[in-house]
């Protein structure tokens, strides 16, 4: 007869536990994910569209959030490939800047992102920079570029090749600069050269 209590109670307890959870699982949204059709990438262990991540400090300030209209995740390789991207960084939960670029790789190892193609980086404090190709270390937060940029802040715009800078553009040095613009005009063109 302990038996049968012992058996009857148990089967009871599953059965409780199974609609406990059977209802709790009822209110989860279903996420979609789309695959990517056609893929720009081949090879890759995961591709996803409509990408997004986030990260957050100790504290619970969001540091970052990484958007981007395709992912391809090479997980053997240690990096992530990344087409049309928008990077947004924080200081204590505020802008700091925005980074857009057509196509990125992050190196998970050595945690460089290389973008390339048409690049613009907005601070906010209005700060701008345009280039094609660019590389930033999340490590130290620079910048470098070896290819043509631009940047203007409190109406100056300077042109140039090559570029060191911190995220912020609050130091920066063009390499090879080749005009510079105040105001409107290239003090370059109006002392004579072509």
């Amino acid at each position: 007869m302990k038996r049968k209590d012992e058996s009857w109670n148990r089967s009871l307890f599953f059965l409780i536990l199974f609609g406990f959870f059977a209802s709790s699982f009822e209110n989860c949204k279903k996420v979609n994910y789309e695959r990517v059709e056609k893929e720009r990438e081949s090879g890759a262990s995961i591709s996803i569209r409509n990408f997004k991540r986030e990260a957050y400090d100790q504290d619970g300030k969001l540091q970052w959030e990484l958007r981007a209209e395709e992912s391809y995740v090479y997980v053997n390789e240690n990096k992530t490939i990344f087409y049309n991207i928008d990077f947004d960084q924080f200081e204590n939960g505020k802008f700091k800047s925005k980074l857009l670029g057509e196509k990125g790789e992050i190196n998970h190892k050595t945690r460089l992102m290389k973008l390339e193609g048409k690049i613009f980086l907005r601070t906010d404090d209005n700060k701008i920079l345009t280039a094609k190709q660019i590389e930033y270390n999340m490590d130290t937060k620079k910048l470098e570029s070896n290819s043509e940029v631009t940047v203007s802040a409190d109406g100056t715009t300077i042109h140039g090749i090559g570029l060191r800078a911190d995220k912020d553009l609050n130091k920066f040095t063009i390499l090879r600069p080749s005009a510079i613009t105040q105001g409107g005009t290239n003090p370059l063109k109006a002392a004579g050269s072509k």
